[in-house]
């Protein structure tokens, strides 16, 4: 039981032996070429763990302790004794060996563990044996495999370690095969070999450059890319590696034949369909003969069935964030995502009533207006094929892809190769000349007479939602509460036409400015227009930053003390004070501001953010910013901006005759009031969002009373209909606490990872590309829009892990140079798995060294963290700390901004 091997127990073997054990047990019963191996049982390490705890007396201990208590001790006796009783049995005595970590859970479908714990070559003898052996089980507790596990959300209380003794392969030339593209998922024709002179490890830790060989999986038929490689990790004379220079010969030679490379794939590939699954395997050829090290699954590659349209369906969907992003940036919870989708739907087919979209062809869009948004990995995005199919609902839209393209916000054309998902523009609904006449006069109405409109809706807020704002909603019963956001959904929602209407207003009112001002003007003024529309001085969405400056004003002018102590504490520490009753005249100010604005903050469309009610330091902070900055003078804002309109109009008088001048002004004043109407409708709109978040917040607090939920915020991880459902007896869950959780955890990843592309495709059910952020990023449908030309700026490399990254650089020659890394892009000549703990804390990693298989690519891949390696032009020489780049990893470049 304390030793393991090929004639074992196989259930001892996948208990007691680690996924590295199990996975050679499995290919020596299966024939492969494995070298000679024997696996030292995690019941020894339990033992020795047991034995360790009652020398120095501790039942807690932290797992840095335990690395370095590791370090530090000695085998006993016993173990000692087992080893070499085993090599001497097997006859291994004077021969160098290779030891090997194999931790439980290792090499499994979900966790590949990859170069976390420790392997040692070329060890010989009873000493190194040991010492290799006590390292490899501290491994278990180094800082990278603690890192690890708590990226992946595995506990630390279970972790147990074997470790392989193997016979040593004096590799010519090792490497890596994937079975599968791990970089690009989508490509299903193509299996991977990397090859390297001597040791694979130079290949894994990215120390030496590697050949690559892209194999076609049917044919074998290879394409070669060879490295210089001139360097190599070969067998140091008393024990383990060197490195050394490879001889001149052989720098820029194919470090395989194509008979050993279709060798190689030929055996990964069997692999593969033995295993049940794509691998990860290890390699080295000995004098021609070919060895299998070992082998562990591919754990980022999507499940086949995602590929296969009998099973996944194959129907696209365009999915585009373009002047939503604006709304809802980043990561969006559940409870708003579902809310927000509501109100879509609602609005949108009060949109089509009011263009005059009949009800029965309203009725049969109704999947249409159910899917105007999507939730692509926690963030918002429109379902593009549905909003084109939405506006050519509309009696007289007619096929202008720019008038639509202009309604929906999207920045870029369609690319042609999708054109069949729109061949419904080509037979648009057909209406009656009569109902054509009918909508372009109410339309005409609408648009000339919406102010009416407008003062309504007003009033409507203003009637139902001026009350709300000061109730206390945690005092009321959860009935009560649904009760009111359901009444909110019929009184308000369903009455939305005032804003949908001035929307049109405001886009065909600047769109025909636009376009006057381009035909009248000249082409190169199209900045005129907004000249011309700034200064009209009772914007809404202005109010509340003049009030702050305001209050800017009198703390700057008022006592010395005052503006000395407002300026020297922090933001937190001034309302503290103010709160205390420290300068009452100010705390009446910043009391003022709050009731009139404290329902908004920086992402007030996104209901689980805290508002200034909850967080008054970000009003506090500006107005300490625009004190220091003496920033507040509104009469010179004002001024400024009466001077840019006022030499505008100027230069219309100058250039446009009498009657041009007076139809353009009638457009122009038409503008200025829609926009300033559109400021004071958005104004109202957040508003009901800062009124519908308290509401929720009041319902969470009944649901911690009620035992369902830990934290009154955990609501915003739940639906609305789950909501509901709980109050009307059709919920499927009775306690939201685990829901929660997993809801949490799996929108923090969503966070940890890089965003999706502006524009991607999906085929088939949606969901199921969501799990693989590597596989959307390769369906980015503006990848070739956004490539850039040839630039003295530009690095370019291999595309490791997808992603796009603007930000700052750390430039890292060692481990300390990375001390208070904080989400910079880092860069560094080459990294092996060590570094692993610091990559949580950067945002993407630029690596001159190295290659796309490496363990800490694949690390990583893992994580989702953009990754470029191999990058030429030296980025190393030329780039320094604090410069900002922009880094797209799905496309291996990166430019000096």
């Amino acid at each position: 039981m304390k030793i393991l091997d090929a004639g074992s127990e196989q259930a001892e073997v996948l208990k007691h032996g680690g996924g590295k054990t199990g996975h050679l047990y499995r290919m020596e019963k299966a024939g492969y070429p494995v070298p000679g191996w024997f696996c030292v049982s995690a019941r020894v390490y339990d033992d020795f763990l047991q034995i360790l705890k009652d020398q120095i007396k501790i039942s807690n201990y932290f797992e840095d302790e335990l690395f370095k208590i590791f370090k530090k001790a000695s085998v006993t006796d016993a173990v000692a004794h087992i080893i070499q009783a085993e090599i001497s049995r097997l006859g291994w005595a004077d021969q160098f060996l290779a030891v090997r970590s194999s931790g439980i859970g290792e090499d499994s479908a979900q966790h590949s563990f990859a170069g976390q714990f420790a392997s040692f070559l070329y060890q010989k003898g009873a000493t190194q044996i040991q010492d290799a052996l006590l390292r490899c089980w501290a491994s278990a507790y180094s800082k990278r495999s603690i890192a690890y596990r708590r990226a992946r959300g595995l506990g630390g209380n279970d972790i147990r370690m074997a470790v392989v003794i193997q016979k040593m392969v004096n590799s010519d030339v090792a490497g890596v095969c994937f079975s599968r593209n791990p970089v690009r998922v989508s490509d299903r024709d193509h299996l991977m070999v990397s090859s390297v002179w001597g040791q694979g490890e130079g290949l894994v830790n990215g120390e030496c450059d590697a050949d690559h060989f892209q194999v076609h999986r049917d044919s074998l038929v290879a394409t070669a890319k060879i490295a210089e490689k001139t360097h190599a990790l070969t067998q140091a004379p008393a024990g383990g590696l060197q490195k050394t220079v490879v001889s001149p010969d052989k720098i820029k030679q194919a470090s395989l034949t194509l008979a050993e490379v279709e060798e190689v794939s030929r055996m990964v590939l069997k692999l593969e369909q033995d295993f049940g699954g794509p691998q990860d395997v290890e390699w080295a050829f000995e004098k021609g003969r070919l060895y299998c090290l070992q082998t562990r699954p591919i754990t980022n590659l999507p499940a086949d069935a995602l590929f296969d349209s009998a099973i996944n369906g194959g129907n696209p969907v365009i999915w585009d964030n373009s002047n939503i992003i604006e709304s809802y940036c980043g990561v969006t919870t559940p409870l708003t995502f579902t809310h927000v989708s509501r109100c879509y739907r609602e609005v949108y087919i009060q949109f089509c009533r009011v263009m005059g979209v009949p009800e029965s062809v309203i009725r049969d869009h109704e999947p249409m207006f159910r899917n105007m948004l999507g939730l692509i990995r926690g963030r918002i995005y429109y379902n593009l094929v549905n909003w084109y199919r939405l506006v050519f609902l509309f009696p007289g839209a007619g096929s202008s892809k720019g008038y639509m393209e202009t309604m929906m916000g999207v920045k870029q054309g369609l690319n042609p190769e999708l054109a069949q998902l729109f061949d419904f523009l080509k037979n648009p609904p057909r209406y009656a000349l009569w109902r054509k006449v009918k909508l372009l006069i109410l339309t005409a109405y609408r648009l000339l007479n919406s102010q009416k409109h407008v003062d309504k809706f007003m009033a409507l807020i203003a009637r139902i939602y001026g009350p709300l704002q000061k109730v206390d909603f945690t005092r009321k019963g959860l009935s009560e509460q649904i009760a009111l956001y359901q009444e909110l959904e019929e009184s308000v929602l369903k009455r939305w036409t005032a804003p949908i209407v001035n929307d049109t207003r405001c886009m065909v009112a600047f769109g025909f400015l636009k376009s006057l001002t381009t035909q009248w003007l000249g082409a190169g003024n199209e900045s005129l227009q907004n000249d011309l529309l700034c200064g009209e001085g009772d914007m809404k969405s202005t109010e509340p930053t003049k009030l702050l400056m305001k209050i800017a004003k009198v703390v700057d002018l008022g006592p010395a003390d005052l503006r000395a102590r407002f300026l020297a504490e922090t933001a937190d520490e001034v309302w503290r004070s103010l709160k205390a009753g420290f300068a009452p005249q100010i705390h009446g100010l910043f009391q003022d501001f709050l009731e009139r604005y404290g329902f908004r903050c920086l992402n007030e469309l996104k209901l689980e953010e805290p508002d200034l009610n909850d967080d008054p330091s970000v009003v506090i902070a500006s107005v300490q910013s625009y004190v220091r900055m003496k920033s507040y003078p509104l009469e010179r804002m004002e001024l400024g901006e009466a001077a840019i309109r006022k030499n505008a109009e100027e230069k219309t008088r100058m250039v446009l005759s009498p009657l041009k001048l007076w139809i353009y002004n009638r457009v122009l004043r038409w503008a200025r009031r829609a926009v300033r109407d559109r400021e004071l409708l958005r104004f109202e709109r957040t508003r009901t969002f800062g009124v519908t978040r308290r509401l929720f917040r009041g319902m969470g607090c009944n649901f911690v009373r009620l035992g369902v939920l830990n934290d009154a915020r955990d609501v915003f991880y739940l639906t609305v209909d789950e909501i509901i459902s709980f109050q009307e007896g059709r919920t499927l869950v009775t306690d939201f606490k685990k829901l929660v959780a997993i809801r949490r955890e799996e929108f923090l990843a969503y966070a940890n990872t890089p965003a999706p592309p502006d524009r991607l495709l999906t085929r088939g059910a949606v969901g199921s590309s969501l799990a693989y952020p590597g596989f959307l990023a390769e369906n980015d449908l503006l990848i070739a829009e956004n490539a850039a030309d040839p630039d003295p700026r530009i690095f370019r490399g291999t595309p490791c892990s997808p992603g796009v990254i603007e930000g700052a650089i750390r430039v890292v020659h060692c481990f300390k140079d990375a001390e208070g890394l904080n989400g910079e892009i880092l860069v560094t000549e080459r990294t092996d798995p060590g570094w692993a703990p610091l990559f949580p804390a950067c945002s993407g990693l630029i690596i001159e060294r190295g290659s796309l298989l490496s363990h800490s690519a694949v690390i990583a891949r893992e994580l989702g963290i953009p990754t470029i390696v191999g990058v030429n032009g030296k980025p190393m020489q030329r780039l320094q700390t604090g410069q900002r780049v922009r880094m797209d990893a799905g496309k291996g470049e990166v430019r000096i901004l």
